[in-house]
């Protein structure tokens, strides 16, 4: 029988369906008695755009400080989108302080969902569809690459 949930990992790729996601994510918190981590996980360049970058910026630690400069950007955006989540009417539940930590990762998003849940030692995931439509598969593409590589016990929230 596994053990109690005392760490939850809520992956919000900052979308429109996040809201769903980071309210289900606080509830299951506050009812389990879990910590929150919050994470957005940034696709890396491609290859292509990496070497024009190279190319083009001689200066190994200008090139560093624009990328740091870009997860900097991802990390506003979270802060944005949660103060936002706090001020709409969805903040009925649960406070802040459920939420432990917050991290932006970059790299291929499944696989650093799935590096982060590991790291710290995550007992279940949180994570939008991210699909709408009578068509659309049950799933995205990253949403199913977390399900397929997991070992913990993944919600997946639909679309509203």
């Amino acid at each position: 029988m596994p053990g109690s949930i005392r760490r939850l990992l809520c992956c919000l790729g900052l979308r429109d369906d996040c809201h769903q996601v980071l309210s289900h994510s606080l509830c299951l918190a506050q009812a389990l008695g879990a910590e929150l981590h919050v994470l957005h996980a940034v696709k890396s360049l491609s290859d292509d755009v990496m070497n024009t970058l190279k190319a083009n910026i001689r200066q190994r630690q200008t090139l560093e400080g624009l990328m740091e400069q870009r997860l900097d950007q991802a990390r506003g955006r979270l802060d944005d989108f949660l103060d936002e989540f706090w001020t709409s009417p969805m903040s009925e539940i649960p406070s802040r302080e459920l939420i432990q930590a917050r991290a932006v990762v970059e790299g291929y998003p499944a696989a650093e969902i799935i590096r982060y849940a590991t790291r710290h030692d995550c007992d279940m995931i949180v994570m939008a569809a991210n699909k709408r439509g009578f068509a659309a598969s049950w799933a995205g593409k990253v949403t199913k690459g977390v399900v397929k590589r997991s070992s913990v016990p993944v919600v997946v929230v639909p679309p509203v």
